[in-house]
């Protein structure tokens, strides 16, 4: 199994679009066998999804995640655990543990509050 943590810094990535980098974990036998990191493309709409796939990944752990990448895991059958933050080696391990659990409340706000923070810095305009 391998399982995809995003990554801004050494952190989970509160935004699954706004990552730097992703760590994959190899999983044998119920162990982590190799960690590997990997900067991540442009941001382009369905890339990051497509660049996890190419990887291999089974599972994606992120703090948030648009409607459009879930989609596209979906339609992919990769897993996705959303509403995690903090360590990447403590997520993986609850989840080998089946202790991990997406958190959707927690993964909607943070996706509200990067989507207000992307607004602000554009110059766009929000509904009224």
């Amino acid at each position: 199994m391998k399982i995809a943590v995003m990554l801004i810094g050494d952190k989970i990535s509160p935004h699954f679009g706004g990552s730097e980098k992703v760590c994959i974990y190899t999983v044998e036998n119920g162990a982590i066998v190799k960690k590997e990191y990997f900067d991540m493309p442009e941001h382009k709409a369905g890339l990051f999804a497509k660049f996890i796939k190419q990887k291999e990944a089974d599972v994606v752990i992120a703090g948030s995640m648009g409607e459009r990448a879930r989609y596209i895991f979906d339609s992919l059958g990769i897993r996705y655990f959303i509403g995690v933050l903090g360590s990447p080696d403590e997520a993986v391990e609850k989840l080998l543990k089946g202790e991990l659990k997406s958190d959707e409340m927690l993964a909607r706000e943070i996706h509200d509050h990067e989507e207000g923070l992307h607004r602000h810095r554009h110059g766009h305009s929000t509904p009224s």
